[in-house]
């Protein structure tokens, strides 16, 4: 019975995991396309039209920040985060899932202080408005403590399964 709750468990925390990948994989291919798309025009504008538009540069910048750090939580769904691999591996199977558990509570401690500050850096910057776009500076930096947010509860969620599925053979590092 026990086992059978655990395998429900992971099911459902690997729907939920699924489930936020999905949600922030539609805005990051939007904004990607929208960033190309202002590259394209700023560049058709100044070289070809030869009259440049102002705003072009740093909304393609906006969209890029927005973009890379909405999908930090789809790499750490698919566990393509950075990691000192190939020294781990040369280590036991227990010591490396000490590290991946202790690298993953590190990173969460990250997480916090980028969202904690992002936020205050959001709120610090909302008098702030960029010259060529007339915007507050705090809609730019608003993707830093959601970033954070969505990074925390995608790491969560890997932890929980790594946690569920500890005594499986296989390396943690998914190797």
């Amino acid at each position: 019975m026990f086992i059978n709750a655990q395998k429900n468990s992971l099911f459902h925390i690997e729907k939920l995991s699924e489930f936020v990948e999905r949600i922030t994989i539609l805005p990051c291919v939007i904004l990607g396309g929208a960033m190309a798309a202002v590259v394209a025009i700023g560049v058709i504008a100044r070289y070809v039209m030869q009259n440049p538009m102002s705003w072009s540069e740093e909304v393609a910048r906006f969209f890029m920040n927005w973009m890379a750090l909405i999908g930090v939580s789809i790499a750490i769904r698919r566990r393509s985060h950075l990691g000192l691999l190939y020294f781990v591996s040369k280590t036991p199977l227990a010591l490396q899932r000490l590290i991946k558990f202790l690298s993953n509570s590190l990173i969460i401690v990250f997480l916090y202080f980028l969202t904690t500050y992002g936020f205050k850096m959001v709120i610090a910057a909302k008098a702030q408005i960029e010259p060529t776009t007339g915007i507050s500076m705090s809609y730019p930096l608003l993707c830093i403590p959601l970033c954070g947010i969505l990074a925390i509860i995608q790491l969560t969620l890997q932890i929980v399964l790594d946690l569920l599925s500890w005594r499986k053979v296989k390396s943690p590092f998914g190797e």
